[in-house]
């Protein structure tokens, strides 16, 4: 009886449970390979996580909200290449930017659009997108890198502050911090919320459900298309495959850190626990020598791992 109790316990403290396998990975990598807390490699974490991170803040208002989105890598990808474009024509860094992001903010109304005024399946819809952007971006690129980035430029994703933590860390800390507040703290984070447990109540109880589903949607693509530019300023030139694979990695992260699937609940200090989890996964498994292609097994059975146990906080929640 006492030992189901703590099950239940563990099963409800979304954080605890990113949290246990996250301390236990790093202690297991490390006893195999001390080089993964010396702070050059505890930086590259950190790093890699941001990137992740960047867009699993934004996504977790849209997972509490119940909604998804497939997009995410081909806007990241957009959003670099908007603005690499715009850089090699002579137009100011600061302007090229709001370029970018302005690109991603145009394919998150569109996607706001389609799902949620003509009440088409999200998940349709944002895969179909993913395939029509990366079809744009490699078309305008011709399946090649942009490159002319300026000095002043790859600052923001090269640049370190103290001599050794990358801006890149500092922004997505920034952006943690500022979503986890408004999601905690403000109206608008209990009204999405109240979208994502029960449209139909919230709508009666005079919450905009449409207008909180259109916004969060255009902040998908919006954060989306920001971590494509800081990933085009780290590497110099906008990479066509830049966002390959990553709505599922970062979707993975945000599940994994306890934000429902269904909708109604989650937190963006899961989502950083959960981003910090799948980064230490794969650096670590590089520094215990074990095949790559191993990360995508462990990363499918942890995704299917945290829906169970979603699922089983749902049940828990409804018997409450």
């Amino acid at each position: 009886m006492k030992k189901n109790r703590w099950i239940q316990v563990l099963a409800t403290k979304n954080e605890i449970g990113t949290l246990l396998p996250l301390v236990i990975m790093c202690i297991v990598v490390t006893l195999v390979n001390p080089n993964f807390i010396s702070f050059s490699n505890l930086m590259d974490i950190f790093r890699t996580t941001s990137f992740y991170l960047i867009v699993g803040a934004a996504l977790t208002f849209l997972l509490v909200a119940s909604d998804l989105d497939l997009s995410i890598g081909a806007v990241t990808a957009l959003g670099g290449v908007a603005c690499m474009f715009a850089m090699k024509a002579g137009v100011p860094a600061a302007l090229c930017i709001v370029i970018g992001l302005l690109a991603g903010a145009a394919v998150g109304i569109f996607k706001a659009w389609i799902i949620v005024d003509c009440e088409l399946p999200a998940l349709i819809v944002t895969l179909g997108i993913q395939y029509a952007v990366n079809g744009i971006v490699s078309i305008t690129t011709k399946g090649m890198s942009v490159s002319g980035a300026t000095e002043g430029f790859k600052v923001l994703g090269q640049g370190r502050i103290f001599g050794s933590v990358y801006i890149t860390i500092v922004i997505a800390l920034v952006i943690a911090v500022v979503f986890q507040l408004i999601l905690s703290y403000t109206k608008y984070g209990r009204s999405l919320f109240a979208v994502g447990g029960n449209p139909e109540t919230a709508r009666l109880a005079g919450i905009p459900v449409k207008k909180r589903r259109r916004e969060v949607h255009i902040l998908v693509s919006v954060f989306a298309a920001l971590a494509g530019i800081l990933m085009a300023s780290r590497f110099a030139s906008a990479q066509t495959t830049a966002g390959s694979g990553t709505e599922l990695t970062v979707m993975a992260a945000v599940i994994i850190g306890g934000t429902s699937m269904f909708g109604g609940s989650g937190s963006v200090v899961g989502s950083i626990l959960g981003c910090l989890l799948l980064a230490v996964i794969s650096n670590g498994l590089v520094l215990i020598r074990v095949d790559s292609f191993w990360q995508n097994l462990i990363f499918g059975v942890i995704l299917l791992i945290s829906v169970a146990i979603d699922k089983y906080r749902q049940k828990l929640s409804s018997a409450a």
